[in-house]
């Protein structure tokens, strides 16, 4: 596999997910979860919600992820390319859509996941949390699906 620092629009747009669900961003810090890198706060062992007020730090968070796992993957290179980071600037919900906040999220988690403790950060935590804020966006106000009453049974002929 391979890293590469992911660019400061897609870790704007996946830590402004956390301003587009009715619902505040909701991180569950099980057991075994590691607390953050950055100055996010968390109660560890404990659900966390996060609000538009803390975008910019969900934002450091990842960033710092990230860099994890480019040093990582390349421990003798990994200083050349890391840049210096950008200030939050949100991105609202009427400005890209669901998928391209998806595409961000599949991006950043490939290039995030060369940490041996990937699995157990607090960013892969995060990006749980937004996947499922995202999909909760989709789906509206759906929950159970009943079948319609009506629907014929389809039949396979050989």
């Amino acid at each position: 596999m391979s890293a590469f620092m992911v660019n400061e629009d897609t870790l704007d747009l996946l830590a402004s997910v956390a301003g587009w669900g009715r619902e505040p961003l909701y991180v569950y810090a099980s057991d075994g979860i590691l607390p953050p890198r950055s100055n996010l706060p968390a109660n560890m062992g404990e659900g966390n919600y996060y609000r538009e007020t803390e975008r910019a730090l969900i934002k450091e968070e990842l960033r710092r992820e990230n860099i994890a796992s480019l040093w990582a993957r390349y421990p003798n290179d990994a200083s050349e390319m890391i840049g210096e980071g950008a200030k939050f600037r949100p991105i609202y919900a009427d400005q890209a859509t669901i998928g391209d906040a998806l595409g961000a999220l599949r991006c950043f988690e490939y290039q995030a996941c060369e940490s041996n403790e990937w699995k157990d950060s607090y960013a892969f935590a995060l990006c749980q949390a937004i996947r499922r804020t995202l999909c909760a966006r989709i789906a509206g106000d759906a929950w159970e699906y009943t079948r319609p009453a009506n629907v014929a049974e389809r039949v396979r002929v050989m």
